[in-house]
């Protein structure tokens, strides 16, 4: 099978699809131990074409996460997965691969695999791999998935444990050193911007490789992205899902805490890790200095502006929120608020309000009006994917799961498929949701509210997060306050424009209000670059988040590109967990002279 006939639609190795059934006891590890001989075998004597044909099914796919690339890319199929080994195989290797474990996994009852973890070496550090063993027709065992990821840097571990604990009783004055060292007389070697979860998990990873870092952060205090935001605001995924690195959350919390709770965390977070930070500054401009291959940064502070010389720079300013403007609404004789904004509806007891949007942020907003007794509709503009979190997202992210297993091992599993597979999973696993969740998708579409099934073949939410950043809402609350009419919807329209005494839509319909809250979404996530480098320098940015042409999301965790030495960091707390790792690798790995060449994906424009 080429790859101009691969199925557009990736496939499950279902048993129908692979024309095959394993057997109930098929023994894991006699099966896994034999595909890790021959794959290591095959590697020492460079034969590609053998190990594709061998040892991979025709529609095989790898994900390499910076171990043979230096870069997070996904090859489908054997063709293409051949090309990717004979380039790269030579100048990295593959050395040392040991079976770690295997077991056999019934994920579905049509489809099942034999899960191998491996170990091995590349030229520049050591790493740990996956594999998905499918039984094919003929009786052998093949790799439907195979990953491999880069997992420390040889000579450069992280400064952790008892190898690299400071024993020494006598520890000086302690306040004056770390009051000196917030000074910076030197540059640091890395600037980060923005000190939200993503800047504070990359910081921490490179103290820990000895990579010197400071964090600005224009805020007056670590953790007012948080503090700033409404005061309702919890966190939508389970607490044990979030951790960050090298200081888990305490296992007393609750499973969604509030937005003060973990804006207080990061404060904490950054005073127990020691990570350097300046508060109330703002980096207002970046140039590329050509002679000294430095970032040349000005950072606008309370007391002046300084500039610091460095070699690289992480952004991790996070999605920044659009203001999206309408046609009239200058006219308007009510309050107009964006959803960043919006504290709390207290202030808008006895006035009525319209939400325009249909996401998270607005459906938030709309149950704290509901909360209050306010008159709220929601103006849902296009179709939202909606799971609950009580049914649905901790059936998917379960505690039994999650605080049994360690997160090293959670995280090496999940980020092994490739996401355009996760898709075809996800399709599954919604349906199962949406199951679960159908009394109140029921009710929604009584009351006339518009469902989506989550993007594209009904991915679910990843996908929406992954391709739009949003799109969907995990139900908190808000569902059953509009099924009982406490919030009014008003759908199928887009707005109009904004009136002297409300919001008008497409379909005639005007909504008297004396609020209106804009909660559209997320701003183009190069917005904020573009005001750092300039016009010039940001024209050359290509898009950021959405998915390439291989599936994988664009812009984050790696150098931009034409910006040597300038990273972004942004995600989730889980995905800022894991990625900051690589951000942090690739990074020592420049410093330390060990990063080679690039093996890039196509930039799309």
């Amino acid at each position: 099978m080429t790859a101009e006939n691969l199925p557009l639609k990736p496939a499950l190795p279902t048993f129908a699809h692979l024309g095959a059934t394993p057997p109930e006891d098929a023994n894991a590890h006699p099966i896994a131990a034999n595909w890790i001989e021959r794959l290591a075998l095959l590697v020492q004597q460079s034969d590609v074409p053998e190990l594709a044909s061998s040892l991979l099914h025709p529609e095989a796919w790898w994900r390499d996460l910076w171990a043979l690339t230096w870069d997070l890319r996904t090859f489908h199929g054997r063709p293409a997965i051949g090309t990717f080994l004979q380039d790269r195989l030579a100048l990295f290797g593959l050395a040392n691969v040991v079976l770690a474990k295997a077991a056999l996994q019934r994920p579905f009852p049509d489809v099942a695999w034999i899960l191998v973890y491996f170990s091995f070496e590349p030229a520049t550090g050591t790493g740990r791999g996956t594999a998905r063993l499918v039984l094919c027709p003929d009786g052998s065992w093949r790799a439907f998935t195979v990953s491999t990821q880069l997992d420390a840097l040889k000579g450069h571990s992280e400064r952790i444990g008892s190898d690299h604990r400071d024993l020494s009783v006598e520890q000086g004055d302690w306040v004056e050193r770390r009051r000196r060292e917030l000074q910076f007389e030197k540059n640091p070697e890395v600037l980060i911007i923005g000190a939200g979860h993503s800047g504070l998990e990359v910081a921490a990873r490179l103290k820990h490789l000895g990579v010197s870092h400071l964090i600005v952060e224009k805020n007056e205090r670590v953790g007012d992205n948080w503090r700033h935001r409404y005061t309702n605001l919890t966190l939508h995924d389970p607490t044990w899902t979030n951790d960050m690195p090298y200081l888990p959350f305490p296992a007393s919390w609750p499973t969604f805490p509030s937005a003060a709770k973990v804006a207080n965390w990061l404060k904490f977070y950054v005073d127990a890790l020691e990570l350097n930070v300046w508060l109330s500054s703002e980096a207002i401009h970046a140039e590329r200095n050509e002679k000294t291959d430095k970032w040349d940064v000005s950072i606008r502070r309370v007391d002046g502006t300084r500039v610091m010389h460095v070699d690289h720079v992480v952004l991790a300013h996070g999605f920044t929120f659009t203001k999206t403007e309408f046609s009239g609404q200058s006219d308007f004789h009510g309050r107009i608020v964006h959803s960043h904004e919006f504290q709390s509806a207290k202030e808008y007891v006895g006035k009525r309000v319209v939400v325009i949007g249909a996401c998270t942020s607005a459906h938030d907003i709309c149950s704290d009006c509901a909360d209050h007794g306010i008159d709220v509709t929601m103006v849902q503009r296009s179709a939202t994917y909606v799971v609950s979190i009580a049914k649905g997202v901790l059936s998917l992210l379960p505690s039994s799961e999650w605080e049994k297993t360690s997160i090293d091992e959670l995280e090496l599993i999940y980020h092994s498929l490739p996401l355009r597979l996760q898709w075809t999973i996800g399709a599954r696993l919604a349906e199962q949701v949406r199951g679960l969740d159908r009394d109140m998708l029921d009710g929604l579409t009584r009351v006339g509210y518009q469902l989506s099934n989550g993007g594209a073949d009904d991915g679910g939410v990843y996908r929406l997060f992954c391709e739009r950043g949003g799109g969907y809402y995990l139900d908190s609350g808000a569902c059953r306050k509009i099924i009982d009419g406490k919030i009014k919807v008003a759908s199928g329209a887009a707005v109009e424009c904004i009136t002297s005494t409300g919001v008008a839509l497409s379909d005639g319909r005007e909504l008297p209000a004396d609020v209106v809250v804009v909660a559209t979404g997320f701003d183009d996530a190069r917005v904020p670059i573009v005001r750092l480098l300039g016009a010039e320098a940001g024209a050359k940015v290509p898009p950021v988040w959405g998915l390439n042409a291989e599936g994988e999301v664009r812009g984050p965790w790696r150098e931009l590109e034409g910006l040597p030495g300038m990273w972004l960091m942004m995600g989730t707390f889980a995905w800022a967990r894991f990625f900051s790792k690589f951000v942090a690798l690739q990074i020592k790995a420049k410093q330390e002279g060990l990063y080679a060449k690039r093996y890039a994906a196509l930039v799309e424009l």
